[in-house]
């Protein structure tokens, strides 16, 4: 009879822009840092993450939490953002559920959000969902803008004091840098307390 008790999880959900309006050179780079990254996180006790993309009628599901492998990413037709963020948020949702009833416990999941902008008609249903869950506690998300362009746009859609956080173009590195940072953070503090962003955290690789 097993009494020890069961790993935490920290489940992390990055929704991507791979449209046609993505920079062909940037979304290579991405995709070669989340294969790094997924090669750094094997073997992690405390993290599951996936990877979907925002390119067509129906979101793809890059990685999955099942898998290491993050598999080839093609970018056609329409970027379907609210659509992708509920898929990403039911799928954290069911994960949850599933570590739950296996005895985990997990820690309030995470979603980045990586485009290189999006308007109010894209996120308007999406944003509704994001900002319950948050303020239920079963979700943190933080929207990065993938631009060259050093200016902040206001995201009123998602939550009238947020900002996307603008992802300079060498700071992709950074951004990852950043991410495992706060898995740290994350694992070193009890599961009642939630980690704390601060402007600091992205000095360097990102514009406010």
């Amino acid at each position: 009879m097993e009494n020890m008790e069961k790993t935490p999880r920290l489940l992390i959900s990055f929704v991507t822009d791979n449209s046609a309006s993505m920079e062909g050179e940037r979304l290579g780079a991405l995709v070669a840092a989340f294969r790094a990254f997924a090669e750094r996180m094997k073997g992690n006790p405390i993290v599951e993450w996936e990877l979907l993309t925002f390119d067509t009628f129906a979101p793809a599901v890059v990685k999955s939490f099942e898998s290491d492998t993050v598999a080839p990413v093609a970018g056609e037709r329409f970027p379907l953002l609210g659509r992708a963020v509920l898929t990403a948020a039911q799928r954290l949702h069911d994960r949850v559920g599933a570590l739950k009833q296996q005895g985990h416990h997990v820690f309030r999941p995470w979603m980045f959000i990586l485009s290189d902008g999006f308007t109010m008609d894209a996120m308007e249903e999406a944003a509704v969902k994001l900002d319950g869950l948050e303020k239920n506690g079963e979700l943190l998300y933080l929207p990065f803008r993938l631009s060259k362009e050093l200016t902040t746009e206001r995201l009123q859609c998602l939550d009238r004091n947020k900002h996307m956080i603008e992802i300079l173009p060498e700071g992709i590195d950074g951004f990852f840098a950043f991410v495992e940072r706060m898995i740290e953070q994350r694992a070193a503090l009890a599961p009642d307390v939630g980690v704390k962003f601060a402007k600091t955290d992205f000095e360097g690789w990102a514009v406010l």
